[in-house]
């Protein structure tokens, strides 16, 4: 799922739960439930191999997607900084904490840039394994939730 769609997600969780110690950990759980619906990372072949994800880290349209991804996220918590609604601060941090659990992969992208061999460990294993339906068709399902997170978020920051 893009890093967009956990942030709102993230942020809806604080907005709505409103108490640090259950909203937090409930964003980053709801990053493995995001990841476990189908949805489309952009990588053209739908079980692809390590080999094709390495390649897929090092193109330009990744780079862009990611930069678009970072730029919505800091949109999103300028937003909520901006309008101030009733737990916004926490509203940002769980938007952190929905979207962080892809920085644990950060040893993957530096390895697939510098074209290094890399093995996975059990947190990459375990992800491919919660991310089990990446295809083109998924891409609906990513757009769908965006716009269905905007929707439930609209009302809460007015």
């Amino acid at each position: 799922m893009r890093a967009i769609n956990h942030a709102l997600t993230g942020s809806l969780i604080g907005l709505l739960v409103g108490e640090p110690a259950v909203a937090v950990p409930l964003a980053v759980v709801s990053h493995f439930v995001l990841d476990a619906i189908p949805h489309y990372d952009g990588l053209p072949d739908a079980r692809p191999t390590l080999k094709a994800k390495k390649q897929w880290v090092s193109t330009r349209t990744f780079r862009v997607l990611l930069c678009a991804d970072a730029l919505l996220c800091i949109a999103l918590v300028v937003i909520l900084a901006a309008r101030e609604p009733n737990h916004w601060l926490l509203a940002s941090i769980c938007a952190f904490a929905a979207a962080s659990p892809d920085f644990l992969s950060i040893n993957f992208f530096r390895h697939s840039i510098s074209r290094k061999p890399w093995q996975p460990g059990l947190y990459m294993k375990f992800v491919s394994f919660m991310q089990w339906f990446q295809r083109p068709i998924g891409a609906v399902v990513e757009v769908a939730w965006f716009i269905g997170a905007i929707i439930l978020l609209m009302p809460l920051i007015s």
